[in-house]
């Protein structure tokens, strides 16, 4: 992300003419990866099925805390903890994708296309 955004600044001094011009393009591609970090701190949870394990993780992945429950302790050998384990983990990623896939939307797909100068000489960057 980090170099993308550095070809996007070198890219975009080298080629506008107007000293506004990059300095715009250099505050949205900084608000842009802020509000990605932020977007990718925030945090899911889930559990497996039966209830006893439950899973924290971030919108990038990163599992960030489980927690067992005395029951599935007292109840649950080891090989069927883990896969209750395994459960609530994968449940907890599959939300975060969904709930990062809802917040960035076609993000993409909508600016593919997009020319930089257009936008600039619109006013809108």
């Amino acid at each position: 992300m980090q170099d993308f955004i550095a070809q996007f600044l070198e890219t975009s001094e080298r080629y506008y003419r107007s000293d506004a011009g990059p300095e715009r393009l250099r505050a949205a591609a900084v608000d842009f990866r802020t509000g990605l970090q932020e977007l990718m701190s925030r945090t899911v949870s889930a559990t497996d099925a039966q209830g006893y394990v439950s899973a924290t993780v971030s919108l990038g992945g990163k599992l960030e805390r489980t927690y067992i429950s005395p029951q599935a302790q007292r109840d649950l050998g080891a090989t069927d903890l883990a896969a209750a384990c395994q459960e609530a983990i994968a449940a907890a990623r599959s939300a975060a994708a969904a709930e990062f896939q809802e917040s960035v939307g076609e993000f993409p797909a909508r600016f593919t296309d997009v020319d930089p100068v257009a936008l600039i000489r619109r006013g809108r960057l």
